[in-house]
């Protein structure tokens, strides 16, 4: 298994570590009823970057996870508490 510093971007333990992270997002979002829009613009970040946060599609700097939870009322360590990092969807054999 890759470490943090050795993994790169699209691996498996990658992908699923965002998705869990967005999964988290979404939950305290939903439960501060926020809109993805109203948290973007908060933070400073653009919605549509926003989004692919939340589906796990985009990796998130340090400044604006920090941005995130100011703008969810949170402190940072409520954006990783009780991560389930879920398996990656298997790659399909041709």
């Amino acid at each position: 298994m890759p470490n943090a510093s050795t993994a790169s971007a699209s691996t498996p333990d990658v992908v699923a570590r965002r998705r869990a992270f967005g999964l988290r997002l979404r939950q305290l979002r939903t439960r501060a009823k926020r809109t993805q829009a109203s948290v973007a613009a908060e933070a400073g970040v653009d919605r549509a970057f926003y989004v692919n946060v939340e589906n796990g599609k985009n990796n998130i700097s340090l400044d604006k996870i920090f941005a995130l939870a100011d703008a969810l009322e949170v402190d940072v360590a409520e954006l990783f508490r009780g991560l389930v990092i879920l398996p990656a969807d298997p790659e399909p054999h041709s």
